[in-house]
């Protein structure tokens, strides 16, 4: 994401700044090796801090996010790409191919979902359930799901909830599909604005 750039850059700033320290104290300083090597480390921390909060502080802006609301977001971000990852996994254990469409539409649409937050952070409110809860439930009913059908002599008691967990499974899907709407809502209305305007603008030209 660009609030990483902002590190980079402290960095791109910080080394020269630490090494001309260095070489200023060693050749004009008679002072030890230990101490120049401070001075650097030190030169590099005075100049990398304020280089990488003032980039970070615009990066922020943009987004209209408090770097506290910003680390909030990034911590979710971080364990739900874990889960994802785990829903991914998952697909060894699957037998069937229509499992293997059910899994992978869920997987599809909670990676876009991700992404889509990751690209913009300010989205995260728009679907805060997806992160507390929605994906923990998906991921948490595909684990149970793939690891107990692929289990041999189940009796009809057992699969029958195997089948009422992927009825289950297509209930997540539709929920997971209302949070990427929810996602995309806005895109959708600034698209009917462009296009309002665009018709007007040709029915205007045809008029003129």
């Amino acid at each position: 994401m660009k609030y990483n750039i902002s590190r980079l850059l402290g960095v791109i700033v910080g080394v020269p700044v630490a090494f001309v320290s260095w070489i200023v104290s060693v050749f004009g300083f008679d002072l030890s090796f230990i101490i120049d090597g401070l001075i650097g480390v030190g030169m590099f921390f005075v100049s990398y801090f304020p280089t990488q909060r003032l980039t970070s502080n615009k990066y922020l802006a943009e987004i209209g996010l408090s770097r506290r609301d910003y680390r909030f977001v990034r911590t979710h971000l971080n364990q739900s790409q874990d889960k994802i990852r785990n829903i991914l996994k998952s697909f060894i254990n699957v037998r069937s191919l229509k499992d293997f469409r059910q899994i992978n539409d869920i997987y599809r649409i909670s990676k876009s979902i991700h992404f889509a937050v990751k690209q913009r952070p300010a989205l995260f409110f728009k679907v805060e359930s997806f992160f507390y809860s929605h994906i923990d439930n998906a991921l948490n009913l595909i684990d149970s799901y793939t690891r107990l059908s692929k289990m041999p002599k189940k009796t009809i008691e057992e699969k029958q909830k195997l089948e009422q967990t992927r009825i289950t499974l297509d209930e997540v899907k539709r929920t997971l599909i209302a949070d990427l709407k929810r996602i995309n809502e806005d895109d959708y209305e600034r698209l009917d604005v462009e296009m309002e305007l665009n018709r007007l603008e040709q029915s205007r030209r045809k008029d003129s």
